[in-house]
């Protein structure tokens, strides 16, 4: 079940954004070593599964960040993508 997001404090979401990004590496490490000496047969599922934790690890950060994004939003002018065009930085 996953972490609701707004009842973390700041330190609880950023340490469970480096436990998720510590999976995440972990995970395409043992991907690319367990796919290099797969079976064939067995190599779809385990592209399944890897692809399917990935994409969870994945949505789980998306929420842990947009949470601090929310909490924390950034002055309009140093969004991303307005910096350089003669705003304000």
């Amino acid at each position: 079940m996953p972490i609701q997001c707004a009842n973390l404090s700041d330190d609880e979401l950023w340490r469970v954004i480096i436990q998720n990004t510590d999976a995440m590496s972990l995970l395409f490490e043992e991907h690319r070593e367990l796919d290099a000496g797969a079976d064939p047969n067995k190599r779809a599922d385990l592209m399944r599964s890897h692809l399917e934790t990935a994409s969870k690890l994945l949505r789980e950060y998306h929420e842990y960040a947009g949470e601090l994004r929310r909490r924390y939003p950034l002055p309009a002018a140093v969004e991303p993508g307005r910096a350089g065009r003669g705003d304000p930085v």
